[in-house]
């Protein structure tokens, strides 16, 4: 086996094992919704008014990261449709190949490092 069919090897496997852990996520957030629909359905505001703030608090924390976890759901089924057609690991601002680290850390990301920090950047002028 030459150097280039173990690299090729290599980024298989990497898939692979990352393609397994972004199906574990999906899972694991997609039963942290249904017990979230469970909790919102079962929700009452009855008590004194501490109760109700504190049970109004603790609502507004569940939501947010309901949210959080939707658009992380969005994004490991881009990165899961990446991996069907065989474009997963593909800087979309660059074109350029996404570093296996960044992958390791970042399954569901969708630029490399630079394009990252660009936009980072970009995005500090205008705050």
């Amino acid at each position: 086996m030459n150097a280039t069919e173990l690299q090729i090897k290599d980024l298989e496997n990497l898939i692979g094992n990352l393609k397994e852990s972004l199906l574990f996520q999906k899972a694991s957030i997609l039963n942290k919704s249904h017990e979230f629909k469970a909790e919102q359905s079962s929700v009452s505001a009855h008590g004194d008014e501490a109760e109700i703030a504190s049970l109004d608090a603790s609502n507004n924390i569940s939501i947010h990261l309901h949210e959080r976890d939707r658009t992380a759901l969005y994004s490991i089924e881009r990165a899961l449709g990446k991996i069907s057609d065989g474009t997963y690991g593909q800087c979309e601002a660059c074109g350029e190949m996404i570093a296996a680290r960044r992958l390791q850390a970042r399954p569901f990301t969708a630029l490399c490092i630079d394009c990252m920090e660009e936009q980072e950047s970009h995005s500090n002028i205008y705050q």
